[in-house]
């Protein structure tokens, strides 16, 4: 009955378009008459064709369907006539799920389970060297102790001023030195 319905909403549809098509087209006969322009024309009869063409396409298709729907209904009666007389139903079982294996990680010894400890042992490393890192980044963060900011503030008093001014040569050359390195390595 679907295949019935789909088959008559498909012919009107192509009927409604047919029938606008030749519309169009009688409506491009008199733009022809009047402007000379044929596109209108043109399109509306090749639509129309077209949609007549499918038309008669349908119709064989559906004498064909209907001959196969006589000729199945037939053989449809004649196997009914043998039907077996043996209930079988009555010895099936319930349907039971079949029981899962247990996961090899769960067995002590298997070559999972040592893959799952030496994965285990690997993440403990890294997270105790990260532990550690934190450790030390910590301990450099720390402020100094009262004691190291006492000297280091009695070191800044007391300026060395009497060496100011005074450069000698082995100062200089050394000083030169470096700047010639530092130009030779490119900084």
């Amino acid at each position: 009955m679907r295949r019935a319905r789909a088959r008559r909403r498909a012919r009107l549809i192509c009927t409604l378009v047919g029938i606008a098509a030749i519309g169009f087209a009688g409506w491009g006969a008199v733009i022809v008459v009047t402007t000379g322009s044929q596109l209108l024309l043109w399109a509306g009869a090749a639509v129309a064709v077209a949609c007549g063409g499918m038309l008669q396409r349908m119709s064989t298709v559906q004498r064909r369907a209907a001959g196969r729907v006589v000729a199945v209904a037939d053989g449809a009666q004649r196997s009914a006539a043998a039907v077996q007389d043996v209930a079988l139903g009555s010895e099936r079982e319930a349907w039971t799920p079949r029981e899962l294996p247990r996961p090899l990680t769960a067995s002590a010894g298997s070559r999972a389970a040592a893959v799952l400890d030496a994965a285990a042992a690997r993440e403990d490393l890294r997270r105790a060297a990260l532990d550690e890192a934190m450790r030390e980044r910590a301990e450099a963060a720390a402020p100094p102790s009262l004691d190291e900011a006492r000297r280091t503030r009695a070191a800044a008093a007391e300026p060395d001023f009497a060496a100011m001014g005074r450069v000698d040569d082995a100062e200089i050359e050394a000083h030169v030195r470096r700047l010639l390195e530092r130009r030779a390595s490119g900084q």
